[in-house]
């Protein structure tokens, strides 16, 4: 599992320091050995195993979750933090922000792979705000790169609680999407867009590193 860490896009000064946000690693734990096992079928690699016999072919070995190169998350343009309010810092009643992102790649069958993404961020009260609980549009995309075609769009609605002097958390999970694996540098094949819909707070897009090869 590997996660990205977001770098926040709008100081609000006058609300002092941000709590810090939890990790999304334990919101994408590694499956359990026997439904691993059950998934190692899936487009398997050839590796060969020493033998003593010449005569014998070269053994297939199962793809693991290790073995997959896994897609980097992109933050979208404006995405990233979701501000409701004017534009200095005095007008703000509140803001989301997103903090951090991880993904994880398994195998899926033959052929198959399924992508799990998980966003984490919070939420903080501005200066013409009130506490409470408040909700946001978050969209999670995958898009096949040669084609341009969205393979995965769904919009999710982030809730978090914050109160005058704290920060609300909030976390989500996406379901696994499976999607063809032609390749295990998956990286080369698609790419992962999160951010937050109409929040109206802008920041530059991520370039990804495509793998050698």
């Amino acid at each position: 599992m590997r996660k990205t860490l977001v770098r926040p896009l709008l100081a609000l000064a006058t609300l002092g320091a941000l709590a810090g946000c939890s990790s999304v690693e334990s919101l994408l734990p590694h499956s359990d050995p026997g439904t691993q096992q059950l998934m190692q079928g899936a487009n398997p690699r050839p590796v060969a195993q020493v033998s003593g016999n010449p005569a014998e072919k070269q053994v297939a070995l199962p793809v693991v979750s290790a073995d997959i190169n896994c897609p980097e998350i992109d933050i979208a343009e404006g995405g990233s933090a979701y501000r409701v309010g004017g534009a200095e810092n005095s007008s703000v009643r509140y803001q989301f922000n997103i903090s951090e992102t991880a993904r994880e790649c398994d195998p899926a069958g033959p052929g198959q792979a399924a992508i799990k993404i998980g966003v984490a961020g919070n939420l903080v009260i501005g200066p013409a705000g009130s506490p409470g609980a408040y909700s946001v549009p978050l969209r999670i995309a995958v898009t096949e790169d040669a084609t341009k075609k969205q393979v995965y769009s769904k919009t999710y609605k982030i809730e978090a609680t914050a109160d005058a002097t704290s920060s609300g958390q909030f976390r989500i999970v996406a379901d696994p999407i499976v999607v063809p694996m032609p390749t295990l540098q998956l990286i080369n094949v698609y790419s992962i867009s999160v951010g937050f819909e109409g929040g109206g707070a802008a920041a530059p897009r991520a370039h990804r590193r495509k793998a050698a090869g």
